[in-house]
């Protein structure tokens, strides 16, 4: 039994994916407990001599898969875990040395948390990414979750809460798995918060360098999403920064 399943949806990167495999590489924790799983959707891109190169010190499962979606891929990684806390990381994230020691404290810390969040942060320069990240923990609720959450900084005990595979890279929606699978934690009463001291990279995102269809499609799917969960506070819709 691992203590937790890093699983990583993959397609179209291979440099960005062997950087996170060395810095799961460098954590601060016994890499025994820690379970790779790659889900990759790749057709056309072989990644399988460098996953290869890093199974003397990882323990990996390369998961080849014909679906393409980010959804279906996060759902086949926790069918596959084996472990007691599951995350969900980009394929061009990087985890801090000690990323993986500090989520883990936190869940047993406190039992009765279904699950937490970190930040996105870059120590470099020591500036948020995404949002304004609180400085102090919160616990999750309707009103204030919109703003403490991000895909790539889920930690879970859930083995029996899936992604909605309507959403996300690769459906018809292109975006909002994540915020999908907040929302229907919080409708099932599920124990959520934020803490700010995991940390993990993630190269700057936003709208300037989204195509126009990429956008288009994003916004498409949060209004999907907020149509769904309508019990949900929709104003929350209008407060994303």
């Amino acid at each position: 039994m691992y203590d937790i399943s890093v699983v990583i949806p993959t397609y179209g990167r291979d440099k960005e994916l062997k950087a996170l495999l060395e810095s799961l590489q460098q954590q601060d924790y016994d890499r025994q407990k820690i379970q790779v799983i790659i889900v990759d959707q790749n057709d056309k891109l072989d990644l399988a001599p460098m996953i290869n190169s890093f199974k003397n010190d990882l323990s990996l499962i390369h998961e080849k898969v014909t679906v393409k979606g980010i959804a279906y891929s996060k759902n086949i990684g926790i069918r596959l875990s084996e472990a007691d806390v599951i995350t969900f990381a980009d394929d061009d994230c990087l985890y801090y040395p000690d990323t993986i020691a500090a989520a883990v404290k936190a869940m047993r810390e406190h039992p009765d948390v279904d699950i937490v969040y970190g930040r996105v942060y870059d120590r470099t320069t020591r500036k948020d990414v995404m949002r304004n990240w609180k400085k102090v923990p919160a616990k999750l609720n309707k009103w204030n979750y919109h703003l403490n959450y991000s895909a790539i900084t889920c930690f879970t005990r859930l083995k029996d809460l899936y992604f909605n595979e309507g959403f996300g890279v690769g459906s018809k929606y292109g975006t909002g798995e994540e915020l999908d699978y907040v929302m229907q934690a919080l409708e099932q009463g599920r124990n959520i918060y934020f803490l700010p001291d995991i940390d993990i990279w993630h190269p700057e995102p936003g709208v300037r360098v989204m195509s126009p269809e990429k956008t288009y499609y994003y916004a498409l799917g949060q209004g999907a999403i907020y149509r769904k969960n309508f019990s949900v506070p929709f104003m929350l819709f209008f407060m994303a920064s």
